[in-house]
């Protein structure tokens, strides 16, 4: 069985003690984020970090060279997620040159970490070099330092090298830039975070903005100045989400906000998302959200895969800023926030990367193509550099906690470059290396089981893959069930996923933009089942159906924007192209679907991604399937029926695994979701013969296009009816709590512990007991 790097970070974390040996696994030292500051100058004072995993090490510290050797202790500084922070002040030098390594200790076991790797012996050089000179040590793009900022940039053909910008009047002899190796720099004193700039190169000649510049004014102009420390966060109590409990939403900013709800902008911005929405997307329950792109992209209205600058936050969206304040609010709400990064392709129209040296640098000769644009040469060091530090940027200085990437099955023969797997491995070894909290997806179309194989066994090492098969085989039944047809056969290999014994490793979906989105040719899931009537029962009922199929599903689920309220509007950038915010009040049943699907995949632990799954129930004549989820820790045990039937059955039998009652915890045919109102009263008895592979049986109601999910009621036999309504249930227990707390309504005699008081020791013991 596949392990995921979540999975991994958990062994790591009972692996990682002070026990006398060194985690290499978790060590990290990246220095473009662990100095402070990020490009010391003159000699100055600077400190330098080093990641591990919580509780690895019992001691750091620096060995510094300065035309001397000092040794440095470092300190433990704070800990972020599975991993301690160390932090080594290295202090202000008379020399020109400085380097240092790093010495990492668990008890008797020492180690080195430099730019070699890491080592058993002390490593064979002196490791990171500062030159206070050449400035070779400052990361490429602008960065702002004392006094000033310091350019840097790769232009290796360049006969010379010149920044010119708003500081210095845009003359283009003022700051002429040094040449060390392949890379030009220079410090410009006064200059600030705010202004605009250009790299001018050759005579005559060449305007260029800077490859990694962080905005841009337009999609192809001039580069900005970006200081990304000055944001201030609130997100430090932000506790990451266990992948198999993420539940994914799709979002495009430009066209989530803006149609009656009272915003003004089109296309939306990110302030936007949280400020206008955020209470609506906390009712709804998800708790991931999962940007289309937003780094730079040609023109202001678009779905963002048309990219310009991998580095640049979309202008038409806001500044880099806004996009901070969109993940701060969402963290201090409880919501995790992906980005869709396009790192297949740049767009055919003003691709200034395009021999940017005045030579082709980024690209090959000839460049590998893509139906979107040329591809750059992965198997330059310096563009993978690129593509991996960009990873690292959105992770460090945005504080995403994962990535969709687009369009795998491109960066790799036969459709992308040779070195393309090589790339997307480097970019999730340094994922689960340096942050095994996050979470890294891959759009591969069609499935390719390598593809979330780890890195050690060839694997390109993602933690999940959009399920192409799930999308293809459900939407096509789902279609099909219009004529009576559907394949059962093919849900339950959606279902089941035979060739993946990871379930993480999937992400289902029926709609996401490519399937609605008019530009790709699509449609919005109701109004491809019906397009005469999205409205009709059909395009209600099945739109349920298709939906907690990928909900309930192992795996981790995914729906687009608008799917809460069945939005009809095609999807896109345009005006007409924005979800209508007043559909939330209007298909309100809808959307309480929607809620309560949220929560019954969130309180079951069958539910998460791993859950067990059992497809014992495929009937294609009577177009019926049945599947089991349980959780054998928990005892949380469940059976799902999905009919894409145009028919009811008042009386249909289905094998259980477990005698007794079953719960109906959720019918998408139920009145409260505008469905035909067939169920069965909120349970069933599992008191029939052997059926399906299971020792008994029930006979359930079944609606028409009905998704009905049922749990076992395994409520023990205690005298704690509190309510007096017949039943051992959930309100008993909140009973049980207020007494633990001093707020009983009544006088209970609850003692179960039998310590002569009523305390969350009588909680504790009903809950276990009522879950169990």
């Amino acid at each position: 069985m596949l392990v995921s790097s979540l999975v991994t970070v958990s062994i790591l974390a009972l692996a990682a003690a002070p026990d006398n040996n060194v985690e290499w696994n978790g060590l990290s030292h990246y220095p473009i984020y662990d100095r402070e500051p990020e490009c010391p100058l003159g000699g100055e004072a600077f400190a330098v970090s080093l990641k591990c995993w919580h509780l690895d090490l019992t001691a750091v510290r620096a060995r510094v060279f300065d035309g001397s050797e000092v040794f440095v202790n470092g300190t433990f500084s704070h800990n972020d997620g599975p991993y301690d922070v160390w932090t080594v002040q290295i202090p202000s030098t008379a020399a020109n040159t400085i380097s240092y390594f790093l010495e990492v200790t668990d008890g008797t076991d020492t180690d080195y970490v430099s730019p070699a790797g890491i080592t058993d012996a002390a490593p064979v050089g002196n490791g990171w070099t500062l030159n206070f000179t050449t400035l070779e040590h400052a990361p490429l793009g602008a960065t702002v330092a004392a006094g000033g900022v310091v350019f840097r940039v790769w232009a290796p053909n360049a006969l010379s090298a010149r920044v010119a910008g708003e500081f210095n009047g845009w003359n283009t002899t003022a700051h002429p830039m040094t040449k060390t190796g392949e890379y030009w720099a220079r410090f410009v004193a006064g200059a600030v975070a705010g202004l605009e700039y250009k790299y001018v190169f050759n005579n005559p000649d060449l305007w260029k903005q800077d490859a990694r510049g962080r905005q841009q004014v337009g999609g192809f102009q001039n580069s900005v100045i970006i200081d990304p420390d000055t944001y201030v966060w609130g997100d430090g109590d932000w506790q990451r989400l266990d992948f198999e409990d993420m539940i994914l939403y799709e979002l495009h900013v430009g066209s989530f906000s803006g149609l009656n709800d009272g915003v003004p902008n089109h296309p939306a911005r990110f302030r936007d998302v949280v400020d206008a929405h955020i209470d609506e997307l906390l009712e709804l329950g998800i708790n991931t959200i999962e940007l289309m792109p937003v780094h730079e992209f040609n023109s202001d209205l678009s779905w963002g895969y048309n990219v310009v600058n991998p580095y640049g936050i979309e202008s038409a969206y806001g500044d880099p800023d806004d996009l901070k304040y969109l993940v701060d609010q969402c963290h201090q709400n409880g919501i995790a926030v992906l980005v869709d990064v396009v790192y297949n392709h740049l767009d055919f129209s003003n691709n200034f990367l395009w021999l940017y040296d005045g030579t082709q640098i980024y690209f090959g000769n000839p460049a590998q193509g893509t139906p979107w644009g040329s591809q750059m040469d992965f198997s330059k060091p310096q563009v993978q550099d690129y593509y991996v530090d960009n990873a690292a940027m959105w992770l460090e200085e945005y504080h995403v906690d994962g990535f969709r990437v687009d369009a795998t099955a491109f960066m790799y023969p036969p459709q992308g470059d040779d070195g393309g797997w090589p790339l997307m491995q480097k970019i999730n070894d340094l994922i689960d290396g340096r942050y095994a909290d996050r979470i890294c997806i891959a759009e591969q179309l069609p499935n390719n089981l390598g593809i979330t194989q780890p890195t050690s066994s060839g694997g390109a090492g993602f933690d999940s893959q959009w399920h192409d098969a799930f999308n293809d085989n459900v939407r096509g039944a789902i279609f099909d069930a219009a004529f009576g047809n559907p394949n059962m056969l093919a849900v339950r290999d959606a279902l089941a996923s035979f060739a993946y014994a990871d379930k993480l490793d999937l992400t289902n979906y029926v709609e996401s933009h490519d399937e609605a989105g008019a530009l790709s040719g699509g449609q919005r899931l109701a109004v491809s089942i019906d397009s005469n009537n999205p409205n009709s029962i059909w395009a209600k009922g099945r739109s349920k159906l298709g939906q907690g199929l990928a909900m309930f599903a192992p795996g981790i689920p995914l729906f687009l924007q608008g799917g809460e309220w069945r939005e009809t509007n095609p999807f896109g950038d345009q005006l007409n192209q924005r979800i209508d915010w007043s559909k939330w009040v209007t298909n309100a049943p809808f959307v309480q679907f929607f809620k309560d699907m949220i929560d019954v995949r969130k309180q079951n632990e069958a539910l998460r991604a791993r859950g067990s799954v059992n497809v014992h129930h495929v009937n294609d004549g009577a177009n019926v399937i049945a599947f089991r989820r349980w959780d054998a820790p928990s005892g949380n045990d469940l059976v799902i029926v999905a009919s894409f039937s145009n028919s009811n059955f008042a009386s249909y039998s289905i094998g259980f695994p477990q005698p007794g009652t079953w719960d109906e915890i959720l019918n998408s045919q139920a009145a409260v979701y505008e469905g035909n109102g067939m169920g069965n009263g909120g349970q069933v008895s599992a008191s029939g013969g052997p059926l399906d592979g299971m020792g008994q049986s029930a006979t359930i109601v079944l609606p028409q296009m009905g998704l009905l999910v049922f749990r076992h009621d395994n409520t023990p036999d205690l005298l704690a009816d509190l309510d007096d309504d017949g039943d051992v249930d959930l309100a008993d227990w909140a009973i049980w709590y207020a007494c633990s707390i001093g707020s009983c309504p009544f006088g209970v005699n609850a003692d179960l512990s039998g310590d002569g008081q009523l305390n969350l020791a009588d909680v504790a013991l009903f809950t276990n007991a009522f879950t169990d």
